[in-house]
C-alpha cells in the first residue's frame, strides 16, 4: 500500500477561508464527509495533523477555492465580504444552515468581478444602470416603464417560441442596461430562488440554475424590482411568498405585469372560454411563461375568481409533482436515463449573457484559450466549440 502524501497547507489559511466564507462544520461534513473534529485539527496550528493531498483537494472543492490557495498566507487571499442582504424568504424550504447560500453569493460577486476585469482587458466600458422609478407609481406603471426602458417588445416575446429563448431574450435585454445576471448552483430551489445585490458599479441579479426557465424569467424581474428599489435581498418563493411583506407582493405584481401585460392577456384570453388547464397551457405558451403565471394573472386581473385559481394552482402543482416522480421512477427502473444533458447549453443558460459575449471576444482576440473558458464556465473542453457556436449565433 503506497504511503499517504500529506498536504502541507497553511492551517491559518484553512481557518481564514472557512470563517470568511461562513461555511459551517455541518455543511462540510455533509458535502465533503469530514467531521468537525478532523477539520479542527487541520486548522489547529499546535496540531501536527494535516489533510492528505486528496482530502485537501476535496475540501477546496467544498469551499470553492483553488487548491493552491491553501498553501498561501491568509493575508494574500482575496476572499470577498459577504454582502448585507435582507432576508425576504418564506420559512417554507428555507434552510437553517446557509453555508450553501453564502458560497453562492460569493460566487456571484466573483463572476461579476471577473466580467468587469475582462471588459477592462478588452478596453471596453460597461453601461451604468441608472433607472429610477417613483415608489408612488402603481405596479402597472412600473411594468410599463420597465418594458420601455429595457425595450422588451411583445412582438419579440411572441416570436421567441420557447420558454428558454424568452429567458435568454429577457436576460440579454436587461443586462444591456448595465446589470449582471448570473445563475448560481448547489442550492436547493426551495432554499434560494433569487438574489438582488445592489451595487453602484454593477448590480447583480442571481437566479437558481436548477429552476425552470419560466421561473428564472420571473425571478429576474422580481429581483430587478428589488434592485430599482435599492433593496439587496434574497428570496425563495416568487409567487405566494410573504403576503405580509408589501415589497415582495409588489415585486411579484410588477413581474407578472411585465411578463403578461393586462391588455395583451385580455386580447389573447378572449379566444378561450373555459380556461381549462389545456387552455391555460396554450396561453402560457403564447407568452413563453409558466402556466402558473397565467393562472395568477387571470386571477389578479379579475378574469377568474379565487376558487378557480386555487383549484387550477393545485392541479398544476400536482401535475408537476407527478411528472417529476414518474421520471424518477422510470430512471430507477432502468426505463429511462433521465433528461439528456447538453453541457454547452447548460453553460450558456447559467452564465451571464454579457460574460458569454466577453469570453467569446476574449477568445477571438487570444486573451482566453479553450482551457481558460473550460475552467471558468465549468464544462469540458470538448464542449467549448458548441458553446462558442451558440454565442456567435447571437450576432447572426
Amino acid at each position: 500500500m503506497p504511503a499517504l502524501v500529506y498536504a502541507k497547507v497553511n492551517k491559518e489559511t484553512l481557518r481564514f477561508i472557512r470563517d470568511k466564507k461562513q461555511v459551517s462544520f455541518d455543511y462540510i461534513e455533509r458535502i465533503a464527509k469530514f467531521p468537525e473534529a478532523k477539520i479542527t485539527l487541520w486548522e489547529d496550528e499546535s496540531s501536527d495533523k494535516l489533510p492528505t493531498i486528496n482530502q485537501a483537494k476535496k475540501l477546496a472543492l467544498c469551499y470553492r477555492v483553488p487548491f493552491a490557495g491553501f498553501y498561501m498566507n491568509s493575508a494574500d487571499i482575496n476572499v470577498k465580504h459577504l454582502p448585507r442582504l435582507i432576508n425576504k424568504r418564506s420559512m417554507i424550504g428555507a434552510a437553517a444552515d446557509d453555508s450553501a447560500v453564502n458560497l453562492a453569493l460569493l460566487d456571484l460577486i466573483n463572476e461579476r468581478d471577473f466580467y468587469v476585469e475582462t471588459k477592462e482587458a478588452l478596453n471596453e466600458t460597461i453601461p451604468e444602470f441608472d433607472l429610477q422609478i417613483s415608489d408612488t407609481l402603481l405596479a402597472t406603471e412600473w411594468a410599463k416603464i420597465i418594458r420601455e426602458y429595457f425595450d422588451i417588445k411583445l412582438s419579440d416575446q411572441y416570436r421567441c417560441g420557447s420558454k428558454r429563448k424568452f429567458y435568454l431574450y429577457l436576460r440579454e435585454k436587461i443586462e444591456a442596461k448595465g446589470l449582471f445576471i448570473q445563475g448560481f448552483q448547489k442550492v436547493d430551489v426551495g432554499t434560494l430562488r433569487g438574489v438582488a445585490i445592489v451595487d453602484d458599479s454593477m448590480p447583480i441579479i442571481g437566479i437558481n440554475d436548477d429552476d425552470r426557465y419560466p421561473a428564472k424569467s420571473f425571478s429576474i424581474l422580481h429581483e430587478l424590482v428589488h434592485i430599482i428599489k435599492r433593496t439587496s435581498s434574497i428570496c425563495n418563493d416568487m409567487f405566494g411568498s410573504n403576503p405580509w411583506d408589501a415589497e415582495e407582493v409588489f415585486c411579484n405584481a410588477v413581474a407578472g405585469e411585465v411578463l403578461v401585460p393586462r391588455a395583451a392577456l385580455f386580447s389573447v384570453a378572449k379566444n378561450y372560454s373555459q380556461y381549462t388547464i389545456g387552455e391555460v397551457d396554450a396561453i402560457a405558451n403564447k407568452f413563453s411563461v409558466s402556466s402558473e403565471v397565467i393562472a395568477r394573472r387571470l386571477y389578479d386581473t379579475g378574469k377568474r375568481g379565487k376558487a378557480w385559481y386555487e383549484q387550477v394552482s393545485a392541479e398544476l402543482a400536482q401535475r408537476f409533482h407527478a411528472e417529476r416522480e414518474n421520471l424518477k421512477a422510470a430512471v430507477k427502473m432502468g426505463l429511462s436515463d433521465g433528461p439528456k444533458r447538453n453541457m454547452s447549453r447548460e453553460a450558456v443558460d447559467r452564465t451571464s449573457t454579457s460574460l458569454c459575449e466577453a469570453l467569446l471576444k476574449g477568445y477571438s482576440e487570444g486573451i482566453f484559450d479553450k482551457a481558460d473558458i473550460s475552467a471558468h464556465i465549468g464544462i469540458g473542453q470538448k464542449h467549448i466549440n458548441k458553446f462558442v457556436s451558440e454565442v456567435m449565433g447571437w450576432y447572426l
